[in-house]
């Protein structure tokens, strides 16, 4: 039988204030698009740490605001979702990360962030501790790919193994996995125990890859949006769901989502190496419905 404990659970990236636009039609040059706009908290590792929050997980969240009105808004909406904003450092003389969204009308969506203070973090003594005393370290591969944070995501990386702490990576996006390049990208994510990718993350890392790369990775999920997602163990697929149909508003997030159902269930158990056919499928099925709910809705954090 599978251990059941509590895991503690760290998220370690960008908080982002969204400014999202969700356009009637497609989009018009030089003239207006009608369209509803809304503000929202944002950033990929902030969306894992509110909705693991919203499915009643504790978490730690380590980010960086700027000394400006959005930071100050943004601890307000932190509190808000019920997430501690202790390991939340204010950087002085920089600006709050922003990302500004347009969802076209079938829900995909194109993002131009502003990392602002997400680019000014590094591991002092307080986040080794941290770090150490936690069971999972959570992070994405945004950190790794920008060269200002780049050393930082290593570190963080570097910590966490010498502290046998698991470390789950969302791969982030396709365009920055092939600037970077595939073959680097996929020796960072192998030292991962868990990498989650979507379908164009997945044929981004596949370039010019070896025939089993995904051997390498200890665990892999590939995200597949409507087709729901499948579970590779050592190159090995383990399970696989189907997603329920929800009528599609906007997908920003839905990954996040799908991060944190992932990890609701695996934060109880004890040992990742000894999962069983339920395991796997019942964590990817909370996870697909996470997914499902964030979708129905604008932004990348739950409805209460």
């Amino acid at each position: 039988m599978t251990t059941q404990v509590n895991s503690k659970i760290c998220i370690i990236g960008d908080i982002n204030v969204d400014v999202i636009t969700l356009l009637s039609g497609p989009l018009q040059k030089n003239t207006d698009t009608t369209s509803i706009n809304a503000i929202t908290l944002g950033g990929s590792t902030c969306n894992v740490a509110v909705w693991l929050t919203h499915l009643n997980v504790d978490v730690d969240l380590v980010s960086a605001i700027g000394d400006d009105v959005l930071g100050s808004w943004v601890i307000t909406q932190i509190q808000a979702f019920g997430v501690s904003d202790q390991n939340i450092k204010t950087v002085p003389n920089n600006r709050t990360g922003t990302c500004v969204i347009l969802v076209d009308e079938t829900g995909a969506r194109s993002m131009m962030p502003d990392f602002g203070a997400n680019l000014v973090q590094s591991v002092d003594e307080k986040l080794e501790t941290l770090i150490s005393e936690s069971d999972i370290v959570v992070m994405s591969a945004y950190t790794y790919f920008r060269p200002e944070s780049q050393k930082f995501a290593l570190d963080v990386l570097e910590c966490a193994e010498k502290s046998n702490t698991r470390i789950v990576i969302d791969a982030a996006s396709s365009s920055p996995i092939e600037k970077t390049g595939a073959n680097k990208v996929r020796k960072y994510l192998s030292r991962a125990d868990l990498v989650l990718a979507n379908e164009d993350e997945f044929a981004a890392l596949e370039q010019d890859a070896p025939e089993n790369w995904t051997g390498e990775f200890k665990n892999l999920i590939v995200k597949r949006g409507p087709q729901g997602a499948l579970w590779l163990n050592h190159g090995m697929e383990v399970a696989s769901v189907e997603a329920e149909e929800v009528q599609v508003v906007d997908t920003t997030g839905a990954g996040d989502a799908f991060c944190a159902g992932l990890l609701s269930q695996l934060c109880l158990r004890d040992d990742w190496g000894s999962l069983n056919d339920v395991d796997y499928a019942q964590s990817l099925l909370v996870a697909s419905r996470a997914a499902g709910e964030n979708c129905k809705t604008l932004g990348a954090t739950p409805v209460s």
